[in-house]
């Protein structure tokens, strides 16, 4: 059985003609700008997809022909599995599913009113929570273990997902050795390492750094997630102001290829790995430059990356 989710795509920001303009100006930018690639394991990757590689300077460059290809490579529908089939979901289309986020760093303790840093703890019982929460379809670990040196906190927050719902389980992954480990897990809760690429019950974040760079950690982490076949999203965080020009139509061109990086390294890597087109741009006020989460403008930008993802 596989949930429904809900209908999206009623709110479209922009015209079919704006999406062609934010497409060509996109592939523009990757074949003249390029972007960085801090990660030798991905630079050779790129390299030998015919990319045009400037070792000096990390700089990569790929016409439109070989984007598209990269882009016809990825899958256009994506299963996420629970442990509890009833909570397979199906991501394409334009079907919605409501998740979990994070990573906070601090929770709201009720017991004594105030915040403190969050622990493993508190993840066992959010999860918990989700479980039982029908509107919940997926559990995206959503704070981080203050407690745990970096190096244990990819299977130590997997499994408080993995034993606490039977939902989905997507997170972010630290450490290459971390990433390795999680899904060795995850393997044995499937039953085997063929199991868990029939039914993914685990899937990974690792993200672009925006504006037009993939860090060594990232990129490494992005092969090595993308080689096991794993399901993995790309998300880009560019600010209006900040990491992106000032305007959404140029702040989407950089979303657009910022996520369209970690389409293509996953394709190169691995072709056909599930690999899901993510945004969470927003802007910044511009009196301060303090980043400005939930904006009207970042409620336009993701709509409209949706649109892109769609129209890819």
């Amino acid at each position: 059985m596989t949930r429904k989710g809900l209908d999206g795509g009623s709110f479209n920001v922009l015209t079919e003609e704006s999406i062609l303009k934010v497409h060509h100006t996109a592939m523009q930018v990757i074949e003249e700008v390029g972007f960085e690639v801090q990660s030798d394991m991905a630079l050779e990757l790129f390299a030998g997809a015919g990319a045009t590689v400037d070792r000096d300077k990390h700089l990569v460059r790929l016409n439109e022909s070989k984007v598209k290809g990269l882009i016809d490579a990825a899958p256009s529908e994506i299963k996420l599995c629970g442990q509890d089939e009833a909570h397979d979901i199906v991501l394409g289309g334009r079907r919605v599913y409501a998740g979990t986020g994070g990573t906070a760093l601090h929770v709201y303790d009720p017991d004594v009113n105030q915040t403190r840093l969050a622990s493993m703890e508190d993840l066992r019982c959010i999860a918990r929570l989700v479980d039982k929460l029908d509107n919940i379809h997926l559990f995206m670990l959503p704070t981080y273990p203050n407690e745990l040196p970096v190096e244990q906190v990819d299977v130590n927050r997997f499994f408080a997902g993995l034993d606490n719902t039977t939902k989905h389980v997507m997170g972010g992954v630290y450490t290459l050795e971390g990433v390795k480990n999680v899904i060795r897990m995850a393997e044995i809760v499937a039953g085997s390492a063929q199991a868990l690429k029939q039914r993914p019950l685990i899937s990974m974040i690792a993200c672009i750094i925006s504006p037009l760079r993939i860090d060594k950690t990232y990129g490494d982490l992005l092969v090595t997630i993308a080689r096991n076949g794993i399901p993995v999203a790309c998300p880009a965080e560019p600010l209006c102001g900040a990491t992106s020009p000032v305007t959404l139509a140029g702040n989407l061109v950089i979303q657009t290829v910022d996520s369209l990086m970690g389409v293509m390294l996953t394709q190169i890597a691995n072709a056909g790995t599930p690999v899901i087109f993510g945004s969470v741009a927003t802007s910044t006020d511009l009196r301060n430059l303090r980043y400005l989460a939930g904006s009207i403008e970042m409620g336009l930008l993701n709509a409209a990356g949706a649109q892109m993802a769609q129209f890819y």
